[in-house]
């Protein structure tokens, strides 16, 4: 028998303890993901001459795929998606920051790395806009085939679930994400197309290996918060801000 929605998941409840944890880890990955953004890597195919260009943000970015699985699966699609609205914001304001420091006048007769920082730091706008763009429809479309999947098929097949969503919400990530922030600097089917499909199989293969290790963490989380959330009246607009919901307690 499973509870259903054990309790209401809302910003006034003070027995959410692990929720900050999980959203600070979340919005560090984001963070680092994004600061690493205009790093590109190059991945030589052994036995062959293909070499593929990734950025260093390709292996730390699936962490966010990691907590935002626990997240809606535990808590609800309206928490999960006030932590992406969240993070957003905070992306904007350390980016926002980042670009002002390139305007601040450069030490006169001092050896310095200034125009290092102010180079590097004039590529992550677009970065921004890319990674804005993947989390805002990436993650939000993982959240909801999440959350749907979780009503149609009674909370059962936790792995399945986890899998079916990620295939297809990585794939609305990578689309979006990287073709905004490559285009045009890239060529499109020998470099961009490549950086795609590896990234999209690489972490499809992450997910699959770490599912074990996520239905446990959701099993141990569910029976520490209390909380199993159904979004049976959940609204699914991205653009909306409630999260307070009417608890439906009972046993189904």
């Amino acid at each position: 028998m499973e509870q259903r929605l054990l309790r209401e998941v809302s910003t006034d409840n003070q027995n959410l303890k692990y929720f900050p944890i999980l959203s600070m880890i979340y919005i560090a990955g984001m963070m680092t993901s994004l600061t690493v953004s205009a790093r590109l890597l190059p991945l030589h195919i052994p036995m062959t001459n293909f070499t593929i260009l990734l950025t260093a943000g390709t292996w730390t970015i699936p962490l966010s795929f990691f907590i935002q699985d626990i997240t809606t699966e535990v808590y609800g699609y309206a928490q999960s998606r006030y932590l992406v609205q969240i993070t957003m914001i905070i992306l904007v304001a350390y980016i926002a920051y980042l670009k002002l420091t390139t305007l601040f006048p450069e030490p006169h007769n001092i050896v310095s790395i200034d125009r290092s920082y102010n180079t590097v730091f004039n590529t992550l706008p677009r970065h921004l806009l890319a990674l804005l763009a993947a989390i805002f429809t990436g993650n939000l479309v993982n959240d909801y085939i999440l959350s749907t999947l979780k009503k149609k098929l009674k909370g059962r097949y936790l792995p399945f679930r986890f899998i079916g969503a990620t295939i297809i919400g990585e794939l609305v990530l990578q689309l979006a994400g990287t073709t905004v922030a490559w285009f045009g600097h890239l060529h499109f089917t020998t470099e961009i197309l490549p950086f795609i499909l590896f990234s999209y199989v690489y972490k499809i293969v992450f997910e699959a290996i770490l599912t074990p290790v996520n239905v446990v963490v959701c099993g141990w989380l569910k029976q520490a918060e209390g909380i199993d959330a159904y979004d049976d009246d959940v609204d699914y607009n991205p653009f909306s801000t409630r999260r307070k919901r009417n608890p439906k307690g009972g046993k189904k």
